[in-house]
């Protein structure tokens, strides 16, 4: 089973190399950690993984702690106890699957159609755009076509398939959705780290609960004016342009004013 880990027993030391970090899980681990962070509180969902990921079998509780058996081949089946400290302390180690990713990971495969690039080099700005409009949208309207119409971007049928969009949504799965939010959340963490200066953290200027709905189109106007200068020519051109290409351009814009505006801040002190 590819979702188990590898593991050595010498000396009557059963011992596991486990994945440390989101790019280390292969595409089954990738699946069913989705799977569980989906159905399970982070508690729960980190033992499921545990259990799944090591083959250990937690069979009940004793006095010393936990009941717990491995088997090492089809002829032979350890049996040993766990305490709940052992415990505590493996699921540490996979912390990461409750804490944001700013190394974005995705599933190679959902509904027939298989994903982009994982850092979406390739992907047009237009379509970046169009990606961050309905991440954003799903943020604030919780409504879960807004993930389906994310998915029509970041999935692409393979040449000569004749299976629709319409027919690929008929199979994704709530997990694959909730997974492809999440491998949009991650590039978010990633890009900030990238390109600083273009994202800045957001700030609130209200004490209300619920932030305000953002002007999604007005901020891809304003970037686009940004590349563009302000020349309805290039606009075309632009939206063509690799993302990586387009967010390297503002990112440096980004940083020359703000440079000037420190300057003229210095000037006037």
């Amino acid at each position: 089973m590819k979702r188990k880990i590898p593991h050595t027993f010498s000396g009557r030391v059963l011992d596991f190399r486990f994945p440390t970090a989101w790019q280390q899980l292969n595409q089954e681990q990738l699946r069913y950690v989705f799977l569980v962070i989906t159905l399970f509180s982070p508690v729960k969902a980190k033992t499921y993984v545990f259990m799944r990921f090591t083959g250990i079998r937690i069979r009940k509780r004793v006095k010393e702690g936990w009941l717990c058996t491995f088997r090492l081949n089809w002829h032979k089946k350890l049996r040993f106890i766990l305490h709940d400290w052992q415990i505590h302390s493996f699921l540490r180690q996979i912390d990461y699957i409750s804490q944001p990713n700013t190394c974005p990971v995705r599933l190679d495969k959902i509904g027939g159609r298989y994903a982009i690039d994982a850092k979406l080099h390739g992907l047009s700005f237009e379509d970046y755009l169009c990606c961050e409009n309905h991440y954003q949208g799903y943020l604030y309207s919780q409504d879960v076509s807004q993930l389906k119409s994310l998915y029509g971007f970041l999935y692409k049928k393979k040449p000569g398939f004749r299976g629709s969009l319409k027919a690929a949504f008929s199979r994704i799965k709530g997990y694959e959705l909730v997974s492809i939010f999440l491998w949009w959340g991650s590039i978010k963490l990633y890009f900030a780290s990238l390109f600083p200066h273009f994202f800045q953290p957001f700030q609130r200027m209200d004490d209300a609960d619920q932030p305000e709905v953002p002007d999604l189109m007005g901020a891809m106007n304003a970037q686009i004016r940004a590349l563009t200068g302000g020349d309805v020519t290039k606009e075309k051109e632009v939206l063509q342009m690799d993302c990586w290409r387009a967010l390297t351009e503002l990112d440096a814009k980004a940083h020359d004013i703000q440079e000037f505006k420190s300057k003229q801040k210095n000037g006037h002190n």
